[in-house]
């Protein structure tokens, strides 16, 4: 198992370095490319909604990443400074919002929502 821990600044180009650490890490472990690209776009959408709407861009406020990646699944749990997700399975695909979870939710085998962090797990089938 591969273990990606790090806490980062609300900054795009460390979420930028860090997405490519993880991505680059997948591609030794994984052979599956849908898996890899799953795992970036998940990513994507959780470290980007942090930056954007949890910590609402301001530097000084703290992004807390962990990524496993294990033979047979990969978990992406991200956590921000902000006052929590709201996050409700009726949500319109055409509103303000939300578009994101539910692109991670329908990648995702599980996805996990408690105050300000978000959790996905997905199995190497």
């Amino acid at each position: 198992m591969d273990i990606i821990s790090t806490r980062i600044n609300t900054d795009l180009e460390s979420i930028k370095n860090f997405n490519k650490e993880v991505i680059d890490l997948s591609k030794k472990r994984y052979a599956d490319e849908d898996l890899i690209f799953k795992l970036r776009l998940i990513l994507d959408e959780l470290i980007i909604n942090s930056y954007k709407h949890g910590n609402k861009k301001v530097f000084d406020r703290k992004i807390d990443c962990l990524v496993l990646l294990d033979n047979s699944y990969l978990f992406v749990k991200i956590k921000d400074e902000g006052c929590g997700i709201a996050c409700d399975k009726q949500r319109n695909a055409y509103g303000e919002s939300g578009r994101g979870i539910m692109l991670v939710d329908a990648l995702s085998d599980k996805l996990i929502v408690y105050e300000n962090s978000i959790a996905a797990l997905v199995f190497n089938k």
